[in-house]
């Protein structure tokens, strides 16, 4: 059913569960998988030689290698882009690009907290903006 699945990757606890029900839909569906996590939109004008924009990119990259890339299992075809930028307008534009066949988005609100406010900017925005169905995967502890 879902041949390429775009996940919005914010490290922490809710967008980790999200990736993880990603993982499971790529795998049950044999699907690409694209992991995009925007830096800091400050930074989208900076030169790429910047040494702080160096420093910020490294880490991201080390905390993906050491808290993602072993979440991933036997799954082959991963792909991880991390770039500055706005996360919603970006990953909508990934998306229709793509093109994706789902967005997965973690919800950063407990689950009991059931109400609209549960969804930010980032997730109103590509809700109200996505090409294809986005799926919102509440926390759960």
């Amino acid at each position: 059913m879902f041949k390429q699945i775009l996940v919005a990757l914010k490290f922490g606890p809710a967008g980790i569960h999200a990736l993880k029900k990603a993982l499971e839909l790529a795998q049950v569906n044999d699907a690409k998988l694209l992991i995009f996590h925007a830096l800091d939109y400050s930074f989208q004008d900076t030169d790429g030689n910047d040494p702080e924009f160096v420093e910020v990119k490294r880490k991201t990259e080390t905390q993906f290698k050491n808290e993602i890339e072993p979440l991933l299992g036997p799954l082959k075809n991963v792909t991880f882009q991390t770039q500055p930028a706005d996360p919603a307008l970006h990953i909508c534009k990934l998306a229709h690009m793509l093109p994706a066949d789902l967005i997965v988005l973690g919800c950063h609100q407990l689950a009991e907290k059931i109400s609209m406010g549960r969804l930010d900017y980032v997730g109103v925005t590509i809700m109200e903006n996505a090409p294809c169905p986005v799926m919102l995967v509440p926390y759960v502890k």
